[in-house]
């Protein structure tokens, strides 16, 4: 007869929670972290490079989904309750989450639009621009000021000041616009060198036991911007003259850093179709025969453009602002940033027909 051992009922119980208990817990290294929810992919790929080996930082909106008008699942609506701290645009961009964040809790709500010191740039009209030469931040040399445009054409980070549309001066289609200010900031190495000295400044005083860490983490971020935009400085510096217009207004900051010649946009709100006077103006800028390349988005079907530039040798190009095809981490920004110089390079280099 096999011996049969019983163990009491009492330590077999204890030893079925003590498993059932290790099971559920997440590991030490894990919940020790703070969980900090950055929105979109460019902005998630700044965080994460910062908060490298000490922060779990989630991204919210999904790289292929546009900020513009998203409408959260549930399972991202948790993810931002659970969070220590969120970063985001602000309202300008991410409308969908001014009121799921007025109910903060205890988490660090971070708005780099409202909370850190940037030189923003105000929005602009849709349609036609002017004819400029002149984008180009000091950074690169590209600026001149024997141009003489107005502080007022390249913005402030003033927000009292009451910019204006120009809407009736120029007589277009009005677009409902999201602020007074560009809020697509990330397309912008200065601003990006700006948002990463001060979001960690504000890390390192929201958990200063990690301090050490995020300072190096941006000492090393900071020296990978400067060695980006100098070769994007390189190679965009041909196609500088080069006349486009994009399907909507999210480039300027991008444009001037670089000094490249925007000759205007499709809309401002690529949620809202532009009116039948904006198409034609379009449809005459490009029949003048110098806007070398309109510039589609991933995000949305391109109808319009093709519209636009039917009949003419215009080409039609494609830039990606927030990295739909990219894989989150702490190089997106990086790859974005080469990938809308790799756009506008290609097609504005390549030779017209």
């Amino acid at each position: 007869m096999p011996l049969c051992i019983r163990r009491p009922r009492g330590l077999a119980l204890l030893v079925g929670l003590l498993a059932l208990l290790t099971l559920a817990l997440p590991s030490t290294a894990a919940a020790d972290k703070p969980r900090i929810v950055a929105t979109i992919l460019p902005i998630h790929s700044i965080v994460a490079a910062l908060g490298e080996d000490v922060y779990e930082v989630e991204l919210l909106v999904p790289a292929n989904a546009s900020p513009h008008g998203y409408s959260m699942r549930p399972s991202e609506a948790r993810r931002l309750q659970n969070a220590d701290m969120v970063v985001w645009v602000g309202p300008d961009l991410e409308t969908f989450l001014e009121r799921p964040l007025r109910r903060a809790g205890n988490r660090e709500i971070i708005s780099l639009m409202d909370d850190l010191d940037l030189d923003l740039k105000p929005t602009r009209e849709g349609g036609v621009w002017e004819h400029r030469h002149d984008h180009g931040d000091d950074d690169h040399g590209h600026g001149d000021d024997d141009h003489g445009h107005s502080e007022d054409v390249h913005g402030h980070n003033d927000h009292d000041h009451d910019h204006g549309h120009h809407d009736e001066a120029h007589g277009h289609d009005h677009d409902h616009q999201h602020g007074d200010y560009d809020a697509h900031i990330w397309l912008s190495p200065a601003l990006v060198r700006a948002i990463t000295e001060q979001l960690a400044d504000k890390l390192m005083e929201w958990d200063p036991e990690r301090a050490d860490t995020v300072e190096a983490n941006r000492e090393a971020l900071l020296e990978r911007i400067d060695n980006l935009d100098g070769r994007l400085a390189e190679q965009l510096e041909p196609v500088r003259d080069q006349a486009f217009i994009v399907f909507h207004d999210a480039y300027q900051y991008f444009e001037q850093h670089y000094g490249l010649n925007a000759a205007g946009s499709i809309s401002i709100d690529p949620s809202r179709s532009p009116g039948p006077r904006r198409i034609s103006e379009l449809r005459e800028r490009v029949a003048d025969g110098d806007v070398v390349c309109l510039f589609t988005e991933p995000q949305f079907r391109p109808a319009l453009a093709e519209t636009v530039a039917e009949g003419t040798d215009t080409r039609l190009g494609i830039l990606d602002p927030v990295g739909a095809e990219l894989e989150p981490g702490p190089d997106a920004w990086f790859e974005l940033m080469q990938n809308m110089a790799d756009g506008f390079s290609d097609c504005l280099g390549a030779e017209r027909e």
